[in-house]
């Protein structure tokens, strides 16, 4: 019987690295199982349809079964993967506090950006109410009429694009007979 579970050779990869492919689905396919029993858990070696090799975790007719054991881990490495860790926490401690007085930096320039502009609009209303007299009814005051946003100066266009040119002239077409 052929396991559901099949592996097919992927193009450009070497025939080495084709069974630890393999090898690492079968682990996270095993993902309902717990980690000890997965370590535990016997790997059948089987030949595919396509004469391709096939590590699945049901027995299979003619395969052989693989005597996998996990070592006990090397504690230079483990301590090399803590120092790894711990310092990818402290750059990414270091990011999220540089991320955040970034924002606070722009969030203050436009707080400041806004004060400026109401202090300028406070300041042109003003100058505005003090031209008019207390007394004048003739012309009352509209604020409708102060500029509130200073006028940009007009941006140059490009000059428009020529017609094309065409090989024949616009119907209707006139030819001379001789």
């Amino acid at each position: 019987m052929v396991s559901a579970m099949t592996a097919k050779p992927i193009p450009g990869r070497s025939k080495p690295a084709a069974p630890m492919i393999a090898m690492g689905a079968l682990v996270l396919a095993i993902g309902g199982v717990g980690v000890a029993d997965a370590a535990t858990a016997p790997i059948y070696k089987c030949l595919g349809n396509n004469l391709g090799m096939i590590y699945t975790d049901q027995p299979c007719k003619g395969g052989e079964r693989l005597d996998v054991h996990a070592g006990d881990p090397d504690p230079a490495a483990v301590a090399r993967l803590q120092s790894a860790r711990d310092q990818l926490d402290r750059g990414a401690a270091v990011r999220l506090v540089e991320e955040r007085r970034a924002a606070t930096q722009r969030d203050l320039a436009a707080w400041t950006r806004r004060q400026r502009e109401e202090d300028r609009i406070a300041a042109d209303a003003s100058e505005a109410a003090a031209a008019l007299s207390p007394y004048d009814y003739s012309s009352p005051w509209y604020s409708g009429l102060v500029p509130m946003h200073a006028r940009h100066p007009s941006r140059p266009h490009p000059p428009p694009a020529a017609a094309p040119r065409h090989f024949a002239p616009t119907p209707p077409y006139v030819v001379p007979r001789s």
